[in-house]
């Protein structure tokens, strides 16, 4: 995958957890624990397993790219 800033190859690869990977918009208050909420994106995947989700990464600009579309 072409990185969409820097137009580099991005190296294909994983986001692990030790807790399932969820994208909100609202802001963390700092709790350990949150519960989720209507709205939030769960992107990990690997039930019984290490929660993960499929990432790119681009060494030259530094950005981490999620396709959510096949999850």
């Amino acid at each position: 995958m072409k990185c969409p800033y820097c137009g580099e190859e991005m190296k294909k690869g994983f986001l692990m957890s030790s807790r399932d990977i969820t994208f909100a918009i609202d802001n963390p208050d700092g709790n350990i624990f949150r519960i989720k909420k209507h709205g939030d994106l769960e992107l990990s995947q690997g039930s019984g397993g290490i929660p993960h989700c499929e990432a790119y990464q681009c060494s030259s600009c530094k950005k981490i790219m999620i396709d959510y579309a096949n999850r």
